[in-house]
């Protein structure tokens, strides 16, 4: 199963703070990351109103990438004197629906069996051991 992952940065960063960051999450998740500017365009300081940042993401490695996702985001907005907010999306496809079964026939009534002897039946005669002759 695979999902995406999303880090959106909403505030003023300088021009190398989104590629920086970019190459701090492919280095701490091992992801191929891109980058997408969004909202309004960056000015010449810099400034963007919105960035987002994705990658898709396999398997059951979600938790361990999210969590590398999260470390390295915090480790990315300690070195600022005004970090901007950022915020993690992590969407799943929806998971397809199981075709229907088909309805299963009842099983039919079954004759109730006797009870079980537990013991064999008995034979009416011994049985003989191939050295003795007719009982004599």
């Amino acid at each position: 199963m695979t999902a995406t992952i999303s880090v959106k940065i909403e505030g003023p960063v300088g021009l190398d703070d989104p590629a920086e960051l970019l190459e701090e999450l492919g280095q701490a998740t091992g992801l191929a990351w891109r980058l997408e500017p969004a909202g309004r365009d960056g000015t010449l300081n810099g400034s963007l109103a919105e960035t987002m940042l994705q990658a898709v993401l396999g398997g059951a490695a979600g938790a361990a990438v999210q969590v590398a996702t999260q470390l390295a985001i915090d480790s990315w907005r300690g070195r600022r004197l005004d970090p901007p907010s950022v915020t993690i999306v992590v969407v799943r496809p929806p998971q397809a629906p199981q075709p229907p079964q088909p309805p299963q026939d009842p099983e039919p009534p079954q004759d109730p069996q006797p009870p079980h002897d537990p013991q064999p039946p008995h034979d009416p005669q011994p049985p003989q051991r191939p050295d003795d002759s007719d009982g004599s």
